[in-house]
């Protein structure tokens, strides 16, 4: 089967309640996505990210448990290679480049950028982007 027309996968690691709930509103109709769900600790993302393999990762920065940049850390030794959206309040340079160095795809602030994460999500299932 062609994997094109597979739908992409993504795991949302987002510990407000109230974000992940309006991320779910907005994406649940999304065509080419399944969502596998959302976690609300760094921990138990990373494990579902190991477990699960999503295609896209929706990630926090500041999360409890394991926060974003050491998942980040983590997954460049891994064998699968998500698409990684961070998503969050840590908009700085700083943070901004050292996602980027981990292999970050793409960085939004939630706060002012939530159409454009909704709107990257969509690309990379209508478009078919694909990082491995």
């Amino acid at each position: 089967m062609d994997m094109s027309t597979q739908p992409k996968s993504l795991l949302i690691i987002e510990d407000s309640v109230s974000i992940t709930w309006r991320l779910l509103n907005f994406l649940k109709e999304v065509k080419n996505l399944k969502i596998l769900g959302s976690v609300r600790n760094g921990t138990s993302g990373y494990k579902r990210i190991v477990n699960e393999k999503p295609d896209i990762i929706l990630l926090d920065i500041q999360l409890p448990g394991t926060n974003g940049l050491k998942i980040l850390e983590l997954l460049k030794d891994q064998e699968h290679k998500p698409y990684i959206i961070i998503f969050t309040n840590n908009s700085n340079f700083y943070f901004k480049e050292r996602c980027f160095a981990l292999g970050a795809d793409e960085f939004y602030d939630k706060s002012v950028q939530f159409e454009e994460a909704i709107k990257a999500i969509i690309k990379f299932c209508n478009d078919g982007v694909n990082s491995q």
